[in-house]
């Protein structure tokens, strides 16, 4: 094992997350920008934007503004036989974009695309609280996925 991960160092692999991996770097230094879902922020916007911050850290002097638009299409899936749809899913897309507090032109711009699915039930109360809980899954996902881009370049971005 040992001799494997030795190849890799000899290689250039460095891990993407750990001590002195360039991700650290970036840690304190972003900071969550404009979130809209259409034209205003939501509650999936809200649950993407409070996932970004958990992922970048609290801290330090931020020189980065993460903003992001997310689109969500909703598609029923199982319709029955009276023609009720049972399950729905979501695709959540977020076109995101990184740009120094300083500046007006992104250093990086990215799109991220999750999924995530629920199920209707008679009780219109309990498929309301299902479709808010997918929204939040798939807000934290969409953060999920950003912060993974924003991770795999950020030794060029840190300098």
């Amino acid at each position: 094992m040992l001799g494997g991960l030795t190849a890799l160092s000899a290689c250039g692999f460095r891990p993407l997350y750990g001590e002195d991996s360039p991700e650290q770097a970036l840690r304190g230094r972003l900071a969550v920008g404009k979130i809209t879902h259409g034209t205003l922020p939501d509650r999936l916007g809200f649950r993407l934007a409070e996932a970004l911050r958990s992922g970048i850290g609290e801290g330090g002097t931020p020189q980065y503004r993460i903003d992001a638009d997310v689109t969500v299409t909703e598609f029923g899936l199982a319709i029955t036989p009276d023609n009720a749809t049972t399950r729905y899913n979501l695709t959540g897309t977020a076109n995101w974009s990184l740009t120094p507090l300083a500046g007006s032109q992104p250093v990086m711009k990215g799109v991220a695309e999750s999924h995530t699915a629920y199920s209707a039930t008679a009780s219109v109360y309990a498929t309301r609280i299902a479709r808010r809980d997918a929204e939040s899954r798939l807000g934290r996902a969409l953060a999920e996925r950003i912060l993974i881009q924003i991770a795999a370049r950020a030794e060029e971005i840190a300098g």
